[in-house]
């Protein structure tokens, strides 16, 4: 388990995947990853519900376990909305979809709530089940990350380069926002606004490195400006073994390497940085009466053991 939740395993598969993204988006089924994002925050929401014991109290809970699902779920759809589409003119509406999205996170909404306590427990809980649940549903989450950080560039390719930084932050850290959020109108004890305001900062900060990185590396950026000024034969390090063996080669085209490379380095990070989420030791609710039966479980056979060992040596002693 140390091996896989060290998620190296999982570079030549990124390296794959960053390498062949346009045809993987513009091929792939994409429905299934959106459907995974889907039960990804919708099993947030109910995990949470779970854990505060709300949905032992019949009522408004389940309203409001569809409501802070659907926020959570379209929250970077929400904010590039509010920060782009609406004051910008001549762009094309994002919420023009919404009602087909709406519709299939509702689907997904309704398949994790309906399901007993006792099934989510086991395939997203503790043991080998659930851990394996777990790292596979966070990695989607993780590859659906890096597809909206894309999204986002693309739609906003062009603005000038601080406010596409500042909307793909802001995008980034809208869903933990509206998480953060959510979770303390039910919590018992709400986590301090200090706490979480420190969570969705540090949020912002890795969305706002994640997308200068893209940026720096896209087409004539500074990444391929640099490449260029290293090209053989056009560096001079006053070294001649350094001139002709530190530099790019000429047949490298920096345009599509270094993009690739950027792209594959920031889909590994985020993808081991969820899949590490995922793996983290959780709790879904108060499960006492499981406990209580897996006590008596491994309880029982040492008895029996034991009274195996009295019988044995009455037999020897008579």
């Amino acid at each position: 388990m140390a091996r896989f939740s060290d998620a190296s395993w999982m570079l030549p598969l990124v390296l794959a995947l960053a390498y062949n993204m346009d045809f993987i988006v513009a091929n792939a089924p994409m429905t299934i990853f959106r459907v995974a994002n889907h039960v990804f925050y919708s099993l947030a929401v109910r995990k949470h519900m779970l854990k505060e014991g709300k949905e032992a109290t019949p009522g408004s809970h389940t309203l409001w376990s569809y409501v802070a699902s659907m926020l959570c779920t379209f929250a970077s759809r929400i904010a590039l909305a509010v920060l782009w589409t609406w004051p910008t003119s001549g762009v094309p509406n994002l919420l023009e979809k919404l009602p087909a999205n709406l519709r299939d996170a509702t689907i997904a909404w309704a398949i994790v709530n309906v399901a007993p306590a006792d099934w989510i427990r086991r395939y997203f809980g503790s043991g080998r089940a659930g851990t394996a649940g777990r790292a596979l549903l966070h990695g989607v989450a993780g590859f659906n990350k890096h597809a909206s950080l894309r999204k986002t560039l693309n739609r906003a390719a062009g603005l000038a380069v601080g406010p596409r930084l500042a909307l793909g932050a802001a995008v980034g850290a809208a869903a933990p926002l509206f998480k953060r959020l959510t979770d303390r109108v039910v919590a018992s004890e709400p986590t301090p606004w200090s706490a979480a305001t420190v969570a969705v900062g540090k949020e912002y900060l890795r969305a706002l490195c994640t997308h200068s990185a893209i940026t720096a590396a896209a087409s004539g950026g500074v990444l391929v400006r640099i490449g260029e000024r290293l090209r053989c034969g056009v560096v001079d390090y006053g070294v001649p073994w350094l001139d002709a063996n530190v530099c790019v080669p000429r047949r490298w085209g920096l345009d599509d390497v270094v993009p690739r490379a950027a792209h594959a380095v920031v889909l590994f990070y985020l993808a081991r940085l969820y899949v590490k989420r995922g793996l983290a030791p959780t709790t879904w609710g108060r499960d006492g009466g499981v406990v209580e039966a897996r006590t008596r479980t491994r309880a029982t056979p040492k008895a029996t053991r034991r009274s195996a060992r009295v019988r044995s040596r009455k037999t020897k002693g008579d």
